[in-house]
């Protein structure tokens, strides 16, 4: 079972919206939407394997199935809910593993800055050597040293304007993290060895809002893909945000959630 946080409505709600983080993440990534979220739904917040307070024995392999049947695990205990998945980019990954394996019915299915993994051969063992070799970085240089590497990627240049208080906090949170933890998560469930689920991903039947920031064109493209092979799915595409929507643009990361959780009850 993973570790996780239930945070009651103020409502007398069955909706029960799970939240899945991004790598060197842990669940207090959403510490700023529960407030307002939680006046409308339940919210459940979750440490993926490696990261916050998760215990997930060393020993096993988190691969995709792993993590998958934790999730079951987890949401056996909340079988009288409505569920709602919402994954950002790792936690993406496995809520879309989950919509097409998981156990559990989903109600809806919302996507922030995702993707469905590598469809060529040759781009899974690059990325299986970039994962690796950042894994490498983790165990010799440890946790800082990466850190300071990973701030520095394409992928997170508009962080740069946030918030001086809200950018320490982030930090705070990466630093926080156990770094050999991150290097197992990195090479059992990254990028480089997630399955490529894109021939599935038109049999998903569930409602699916997908998020993405109009800055993040790499996945403003995937989006797009997404879309047209998802059956019941719609993209929103935020704009002044760039990978982390819901960093970056929290209000409207809160309000498209919402309108999305509510627009599926009206159809029910």
């Amino acid at each position: 079972m993973l570790h996780y946080k239930f945070h009651q409505s103020q409502q007398d709600s069955k909706k029960l919206l799970i939240m899945l983080h991004g790598f060197i993440s842990d669940q207090s990534t959403f510490d700023e939407h529960l407030e307002t979220m939680s006046e409308a739904v339940n919210i459940l917040t979750v440490d993926l394997p490696g990261h916050g307070q998760d215990a997930s024995d060393k020993d096993k392999v988190w691969d995709f199935d792993f993590i998958c049947n934790e999730l079951n695990d987890t949401l056996a205990n909340f079988t009288d809910y409505q569920i709602y998945l919402h994954g950002y980019s790792m936690g993406g990954r496995i809520a879309l593993y989950y919509a097409l394996n998981g156990v559990v019915k989903l109600q809806g299915l919302l996507l922030e800055s995702t993707s469905p993994g590598l469809q060529e051969d040759a781009a899974r063992t690059e990325r299986q050597q970039v994962d690796f070799a950042r894994a490498k970085v983790l165990d010799i240089a440890g946790l800082e040293i990466f850190v300071n590497d990973w701030e520095k990627l394409p992928l997170f240049y508009t962080q740069y304007d946030l918030d001086k208080e809200l950018k320490k906090r982030i930090r705070k949170m990466r630093l926080s993290q156990d770094p050999n933890r991150l290097a197992k998560a990195l090479r059992d469930y990254g990028t480089g060895v997630m399955p490529n689920l894109w021939p599935m991903i038109s049999q998903i039947t569930t409602p699916t809002c997908i998020i993405v920031g109009e800055l993040d064109k790499k996945f403003c493209k995937i989006a797009e893909s997404m879309k047209q092979l998802i059956p019941q799915s719609d993209i929103y595409d935020i704009s002044k945000s760039g990978h982390t929507v819901h960093v970056e643009q929290q209000q409207e990361f809160d309000k498209i959630v919402l309108g999305f959780i509510h627009k599926e009850e009206q159809n029910d």
